[in-house]
């Protein structure tokens, strides 16, 4: 009997899990691609510019002081759930509704972080965020974009 019911609720759980997993790629996503660009300071800022599309083909351009890179383009395929993760914080954050300008230009040595946006529509937004603190959501999407850089597999392309 142990078995018996031991073998239905096997069999339940094969059903159910089949019938509510869907694929990451069945998820939509009204962004279509990401570029994210950390300019340069006068000290040893990371500087370097991110390009992700939706298919989740990534390039880098590193230009100075990103650790463990040298200066160069490199390139990788981005998992899945990064995109669904990235997009989704865009999309909570409302980035299309968000300032294009934040940050105090007065002062003289700060990296800007530059973010641009395509979307299925056509349209795109772009952020220039002198300082890089121009929303709490943005300063989170930025090391996250840093995290993504220092530590996806990149391959050095010619």
């Amino acid at each position: 009997m142990k078995n018996f019911l031991l073998g239905l609720l096997l069999i339940g759980l094969l059903f159910t899990s089949c019938g509510t997993t869907r694929k990451l790629s069945d998820r939509k996503s009204n962004i279509t691609s990401i570029s994210f660009e950390r300019t340069p300071c006068f000290g040893t800022c990371p500087v370097y510019t991110i390009q992700i599309d939706k298919n989740c083909e990534a390039t880098l351009q590193v230009e100075n002081h990103v650790t463990n890179k040298n200066a160069g383009r490199y390139h990788t395929n981005l998992p899945e759930k990064e995109w669904l993760k990235l997009s989704s914080k865009l999309e909570k954050m409302n980035f299309e509704e968000l300032d294009s300008n934040y940050g105090n230009h007065q002062i003289s040595d700060l990296p800007t972080a530059n973010t641009a946006i395509a979307y299925k529509n056509g349209g795109t937004k772009e952020v220039k965020d002198y300082g890089a603190r121009g929303t709490e959501a943005l300063s989170a999407f930025y090391l996250h974009m840093d995290s993504l850089v220092n530590h996806l597999d990149w391959e050095l392309t010619k």
